[in-house]
């Protein structure tokens, strides 16, 4: 049995290179199932703000050939009118389990989890984790639109119930290195795919999930080859920064 192949990247902050745009759709294009996911700050907005024209690397991600994203602070706002605005151009599911709604229902782009096919038929369900950005219990969820769940509780209940209707689930997170080796820690979990902390590296501890974070700004794009929890190898491809 071949192991599926699942490409990301992360914290783009809107500088994918042409070249490395090409470069990330011929990677999809080599092997057929190979699944293509960002962890989240792939727009250049801040957190409470949008560009007013729209957001390109949206755009340029859909022609790539994303399969889906996890929403990172970047990608969120406290208020649907704003994060409708933001993540408009995102004509691929934008994932973020935890984030919740209060007053408003989340656009019909955002969803908690995504199910994939891989090579071979066999399907990945891909959940997104947000960082939690106002929980529930703080002072700004008086006002906002959305709350923000714990990141790991959230991704040990879903995970669960995810094992029934797909042969691998992976994390997509944007929650950070440590809200990620806790992730990595719950069984129903086969890989976690980070971003947050524009680190660059793969580790897995005995018995836990591995963990991969590609870098920053287009930087690298990670290739894993998953076939299940004990069985999962990832490398880190640099990215063409020209034209």
């Amino acid at each position: 049995m071949a192991p599926v192949r699942i490409l990301h990247t992360a914290d783009l902050h809107n500088r994918l290179s042409p070249a490395a745009a090409r470069q990330l759709s011929a990677l999809k294009r080599e092997r057929d199932g190979t699944i293509l996911l960002d962890a989240g700050d792939a727009i250049a907005a801040g957190n409470l703000t949008f560009r007013i024209g729209g957001e390109p690397i949206l755009r340029r991600m859909a022609e790539v050939g994303y399969d889906a994203m996890a929403m990172g602070n970047r990608e969120s706002h406290p208020s649907r009118r704003f994060l409708e605005r933001k993540l408009r151009d995102a004509s691929f599911p934008v994932l973020a389990a935890n984030v919740q709604p209060k007053r408003q229902p989340l656009p019909a782009v955002v969803r908690d989890h995504v199910i994939l096919k891989g090579c071979e038929g066999r399907t990945v369900a891909v959940i997104g984790l947000a960082p939690q950005i106002t929980p529930p219990d703080s002072a700004w969820a008086r006002v906002t639109d959305y709350v923000f769940e714990d990141p790991v509780a959230t991704a040990e209940k879903l995970a669960a119930r995810l094992r029934e209707q797909a042969n691998l689930v992976v994390c997509l997170s944007h929650c950070g290195e440590e809200v990620d080796r806790r992730l990595a820690a719950i069984g129903a979990i086969e890989l976690v795919l980070g971003g947050h902390t524009h680190s660059n590296f793969v580790i897995q501890q005995q018995g836990e999930a591995l963990i991969v974070h590609p870098g920053h700004h287009g930087s690298h794009v990670a290739s894993t080859e998953l076939l299940g929890r004990d069985e999962a190898s990832s490398a880190l491809i640099p990215l063409e920064t020209g034209l």
